[in-house]
């Protein structure tokens, strides 16, 4: 791993971090506080016979039930917004940081330095876990965030 080469793609795609991370954190923290407003009136709707049986089934998913704290976090984890948010910053940075290198006039820079292709690959991967993690963070710090704001830290 180059530590410059680290260095230089945290300054250039720190930004992008900090909006992605903000956006996962303003999505973590968005339905626990729609379960804390909406949550119960709709399970009651559900469970009075209104909508039929086989619609029901839809709110449960892996065990879990979309109608308690612990279910519409869970919801908020693996709904499309949040793995589509995880996987075009992953994605897009990987291939940015390649790709991006040489849009910018820099990989000749890049590959005049002995760096072999393996450890400029490295370095990369390496800052795209980290980035990606950090992304994590933010949606689970978004979540904690949105269940303390309602009052309701622990599930139900």
């Amino acid at each position: 791993m180059s530590a410059a080469l680290f260095g230089h793609t945290w300054r250039a795609y720190r930004l992008r971090l900090a909006v992605v991370a903000i956006a996962l954190a303003l999505w973590g923290a968005l339905l626990p506080i729609i379960y804390d407003a909406f949550g119960e009136e709709i399970g009651e709707i559900m469970d009075s016979g209104l909508i039929p049986e086989q619609f029901t089934q839809f709110t449960e998913f892996g065990g879990g039930d979309l109608f308690s704290m612990a279910g519409s976090v869970s919801l908020g984890f693996i709904h499309p917004i949040a793995v589509g948010l995880g996987l075009v910053f992953a994605v897009g940075f990987a291939a940015q940081a390649i790709a991006g290198e040489r849009q910018r006039g820099t990989l000749e820079v890049l590959l005049a330095r002995p760096l072999s292709r393996r450890r400029v690959y490295s370095t990369v991967a390496v800052a795209t876990a980290l980035f990606i993690g950090l992304s994590l963070l933010g949606l689970t710090l978004g979540a904690l965030a949105g269940a303390a704001l309602t009052g309701r830290p622990r599930p139900s």
